[in-house]
């Protein structure tokens, strides 16, 4: 069975909150079939939605600035298990709207936090105590590495581990 990689990719649209994204990937560098979860709103309210990216996590949401991916970690578990798994978890993505002050976008930061401690829960992941305990403040810290990297190469996106560790890049548009 390959491996696969779980990250949070970002994406930002001038005017937008910042989308976060659920990726899975049998490639370390999310350069190849990625399934990208996140929420999104219908007219049944906040769903929801997975969606089959090729290539890359650039391809998710094409009117969207791919920011970068921050990698959680590499499981011995196929990816379909693991969106078997997010999606018994049964978000309730109405309730979270009540929470959420009347705020008029998803809160997918919301979602991705839940769907993250939920895979620790089942021990799918695991992840040290003060990035559980400080998850979104940590993201955040992470998400301006992410800034720093992401200008410095062109059809590129840059991978940073959540903890420490290196930074590598994956590719926007795959060429043959």
């Amino acid at each position: 069975m390959p491996p696969t990689h779980i990250g949070i990719a970002f994406y930002t649209l001038d005017g937008f909150p910042r989308q976060w994204v659920i990726v899975l990937s049998s490639c370390q560098h999310f350069n190849s079939t990625v399934w990208c979860g996140t929420i999104i709103d219908s007219v049944n309210g906040w769903v929801e939605s997975w969606a089959i990216c090729e290539n890359s996590p650039a391809t998710f949401a094409p009117h969207l600035s791919l920011l970068g991916v921050i990698k959680v970690e590499t499981v011995n578990k196929e990816a379909s298990d693991i969106v078997r798994s997010i999606s018994n978890l049964a978000w309730k993505a109405q309730e979270s709207r009540n929470c959420n002050g009347g705020k008029k976008y998803p809160p997918s930061d919301e979602y991705v936090r839940q769907v993250v401690l939920h895979l620790c829960r089942e021990r799918t992941i695991t992840l040290p105590p003060r990035v559980k305990v400080t998850f979104t403040t940590h993201i955040e810290g992470r998400i301006s590495k992410l800034r720093e990297k992401s200008a410095s190469k062109i059809n590129m996106y840059p991978i940073i581990p959540i903890g420490e560790g290196e930074v590598v890049f994956g590719q926007t548009k795959v060429t043959d």
